[in-house]
């Protein structure tokens, strides 16, 4: 008689080969949209249709109700994103900086770990001309590879569409033999000066709209607006947020027809906000307002239960998370991984340091405090032919202003006068920083 043992391994000689299904990928999105303040989306409250694909995905993802960037504007806080350091540490911080060869980036600790990393951006601040390409094995931005003969349709910003960049996107995913992969899209569409398809504008201006339309505005100076220039600001913002919405749209339901969105981490976030008057600040950068520096955040994948989470975070804790989603070395990083519980006390600083304007906030999720040092004059006027331009920036002392956010959260009522005795510990905290 057969060996029992022996029969078994003939019979599976003789039945035909079954491949076995293939390992499931790894893949790590990051998405910024670039000036998308959460107050102007669904999921935060928005009650214009800005954001339905966004709103759909925060039904089934982790949504973080009190997100600061590090930096109020895209050079500097996209690569605290990309680097996981703060503005004044990875020293990208002006027009004309670029990350120093001595700080690691975020994707050469995944490609290190074992990911190929592809990134595609609409803003060259949010690129090379920043530096930010180091690390990546694809890298497509307006410096590099979308020239301006090679943009397609473009509006006032001339810059990338986010249907173009995700096109581009999805082309390059469509032939990608990654198994581990991480990918950086960066969509610009909000970004001043406004405008987006006629169709959009159309659909937020309202069909009976009449009046001015405009694009563009003076951040300090010059700009008391009317009514009707104001609101078709913020519908045409509104407009191209919906244009960015839709892109999205169109990129998940890609991922999803290669199978990989399910199972994927997927964060989604903004740079900065933007203003539209409330403090008398149109734009963004140089200012620490709520409008300006509150940010969206949602995270996506199977490591993140859906529902709010009100924990105080930042863009250096999503870079924390994404070494750690990846098994990456993480060493050096400050931030703290948003897998990890919430901690007592924790604080976010953001930070200002250009035109010889040095500002920073330190937040603690009640109480906001903004230190301005007198402004470098000589370094100023080298960029402003005129101080009078920006009389908020002070030449000869240094400024405090304090903000209780939950008694106060449209920051109405300077409390500096009076100092709060834990608005005074912050302010300490703040200056250690600055000067360690």
């Amino acid at each position: 008689m057969m060996h029992a043992a022996l029969s078994f391994a003939l019979l599976a000689l003789a039945l035909p080969a079954v491949a076995a299904p293939p390992p499931a990928r790894d893949l790590i999105v990051l998405v910024l949209v670039d000036a998308m303040r959460p107050d102007h989306m669904g999921a935060y409250g928005y009650a214009p249709p800005t954001t339905p694909t966004l709103d759909a995905l925060a039904k089934t993802s982790r949504r973080y109700t009190r997100a600061y960037t590090n930096a109020p504007w895209t050079r500097p806080s996209t690569t605290t994103f990309l680097t996981g350091q703060n503005a004044s540490r990875h020293r990208t911080e002006t027009s004309t900086s670029k990350l120093p060869d001595d700080v690691t980036t975020l994707a050469e600790r995944l490609h290190k770990a074992g990911y190929v990393t592809a990134g595609f951006t609409a803003n060259g601040n949010g690129g090379s001309l920043a530096g930010l390409q180091r690390g990546f094995d694809h890298f497509e931005d307006p410096t590099r590879t979308y020239t301006k003969d090679k943009r397609g349709q473009v509006f006032a910003n001339n810059l990338p569409t986010g249907a173009f960049l995700v096109e581009h996107a999805l082309a390059y995913l469509r032939t990608s033999k990654a198994q581990k992969l991480f990918v950086f899209l960066f969509l610009v569409d909000p970004h001043d000066p406004y405008e987006t398809t006629p169709a959009l504008e159309k659909q937020f201006l309202g069909p009976d709209w009449k009046g001015v339309v405009r694009r563009k505005a003076m951040p300090e100076i010059n700009n008391d607006y009317p009514a009707d220039e104001r609101f078709s600001m913020q519908a045409i913002y509104d407009a191209s947020i919906r244009a960015a919405d839709n892109a999205l749209a169109t990129f998940f339901a890609g991922l999803a027809g290669l199978g990989l969105f399910e199972g994927a981490s997927l964060f989604v976030a903004s740079d900065h906000g933007e203003a539209f008057g409330e403090h008398n600040f149109y734009l963004h950068a140089h200012h620490f307002w709520e409008e300006v520096i509150h940010i969206p955040l949602l995270a996506h994948g199977p490591r993140f239960a859906p529902g709010i989470d009100e924990r105080l975070t930042q863009p250096l804790d999503v870079s924390a998370t994404l070494a750690q989603l990846a098994g990456a070395d993480a060493a050096g990083l400050p931030g703290r991984s948003l897998l990890a519980p919430p901690v007592p006390g924790a604080t976010v600083i953001s930070e200002y340091n250009e035109f010889g304007i040095h500002r920073q906030a330190i937040m603690d999720g009640t109480w906001k405090v903004i230190w301005q040092r007198p402004a470098d004059g000589a370094v100023f006027d080298q960029n402003y032919a005129n101080r009078a331009m920006m009389p908020s920036v002070v030449f000869d002392r240094e400024t405090v202003q304090v903000y209780d956010l939950i008694r106060d959260p449209k920051e109405q009522h300077d409390l500096s006068a009076s100092m709060p005795p834990r608005a005074a510990e912050l302010l300490a905290a703040l200056r250690a920083f600055v000067s360690g």
